[in-house]
C-alpha cells in the first residue's frame, strides 16, 4: 500500500527540533508517502502538520506517543490512525500533559540546586516553547549555560535515572493506555522495544503483556537494527501474532544516522500495521456499541 512509509516522528510540539510543517517537508523530500507525526502525549501538532500533507500530497497519519508504566518502567505506546477528537483520548491527553508540567517544573527546581542555575524551568519552556518541556529540552538549556557539553553529559551528570535532577512521573499503566488508544480507533504499537535493555525474556513478557492489553503491533523495523536484534523482533512479533509497524523515531536533522523514511522492507509474510486499522476499528465498535 505504501512504497515508503515512517510511522513514528518528532515535532517541536514535543522534543523534536523541526515545526510540524518543517517535519513533514523533510519527509517529503525524502520520498515518504505516508508519515505519522506521533508526539509525546500531545496532539497539538497534528493540525499544522496536516495542512502541511495536504499541500505536499503526503499523507499525515494522525498519531501520539503514549507514556505509560508497566512493570515500574515507562513504556511507550504509539497510537496510529487515531481520531484526535475522540474524549476518552482528549483526557488522557490532558492528564499527561498535566503530568508533564509537574514534572517539567520540579525537574527545573532541582536544576536550579543541582547546577547553581535559576529559573532552569522557565529557560527550559522558552527553549520549548511549552509549559511542559521533556528532559532533551533541559538539557539543551543546560547545554546553553555551560552546564553541560553534550546532550549525553547532561543526561548523565543531571537527567537520567538515578542522578540529581531526575523525576519519575505517574504514568497511566499500560492496560489504560492501550485501552483509550483502542477507544479512539487507534492501533496500538509498542514503540522502540529494543530501547529498554531488557533481557530477551523480560522483552518478551513487555510484549505479551502489551498483547494481552489489546495492542496490535510492533514496532520491529528501525534503521540501524543488527542481524540478531531484527531476529528477536521477528521472532516476538511472529510468537505473539502482531503486526509489524517501522519508523525511524525521528527528532532532529542533527541526528545524521538516520533519516526519515529509511527502514528495512517489510517481511512478505508479516501483517502490516496499516492492515490492522480494521481490527482496530472492530475493536473501538465493541467497545461502543451503538444505541
Amino acid at each position: 500500500m505504501y512504497q515508503c512509509p515512517d510511522f513514528h516522528s518528532h515535532s517541536r510540539a514535543s522534543d523534536g527540533q523541526l515545526t510540524p510543517a518543517e517535519l513533514v517537508s523533510r519527509a517529503a523530500d525524502y520520498g515518504v508517502d505516508a508519515l505519522a507525526l506521533t508526539d509525546h502525549d500531545t496532539l497539538a501538532g497534528l493540525p499544522e502538520a496536516r495542512a502541511r500533507a495536504r499541500d505536499l500530497g503526503l499523507e499525515l497519519v494522525p498519531g501520539i506517543e503514549l507514556s505509560v508504566q508497566w512493570d515500574n518502567r515507562e513504556i511507550h505506546v504509539l497510537g496510529l490512525w487515531l481520531d484526535e477528537d475522540n474524549p476518552v483520548l482528549r483526557a488522557r491527553v490532558a492528564s499527561q500533559m498535566d503530568a508533564r508540567r509537574e514534572r517539567a517544573r520540579r525537574i527545573g527546581d532541582r536544576l536550579d540546586r543541582a547546577a547553581g542555575l535559576t529559573g532552569s524551568y522557565h529557560k527550559a519552556c522558552a527553549l520549548a516553547d511549552s509549559d511542559a518541556p521533556g528532559r532533551p529540552w533541559f538539557a539543551r538549556m543546560l547545554i546553553s549555560e555551560g552546564k553541560a557539553r553534550d546532550n549525553q553529559h547532561a543526561f548523565n551528570r543531571f537527567l537520567k535515572k538515578g542522578q540529581s535532577a531526575y523525576v519519575s512521573t505517574p504514568w497511566c499503566t499500560l492496560e489504560q493506555g492501550v485501552a483509550d488508544l483502542l477507544a479512539a480507533g487507534a492501533v496500538p504499537v509498542l514503540a522502540h522495544p529494543l530501547a529498554y535493555n531488557m533481557t530477551r525474556k523480560r522483552l518478551r513478557q513487555l510484549v505479551g503483556a502489551f498483547r494481552d492489553a489489546g495492542g496490535l503491533a510492533l514496532e520491529a523495523l528501525m534503521p540501524g537494527l543488527t542481524p540478531a536484534q531484527g531476529a528477536l523482533l521477528e521472532e516476538c512479533w511472529r510468537h505473539f501474532g502482531l503486526a509489524v509497524s517501522g519508523g525511524s523515531d525521528f527528532h532532529s536533522p542533527e541526528q545524521k544516522w538516520l533519516r526519515l523514511g529509511g527502514l528495512p522492507p517489510y517481511p512478505k509474510d508479516a501483517v502490516p500495521v496499516w492492515a490492522a486499522r480494521d481490527l482496530a476499528s472492530a475493536r473501538q465498535a465493541a467497545d461502543n456499541p451503538r444505541p
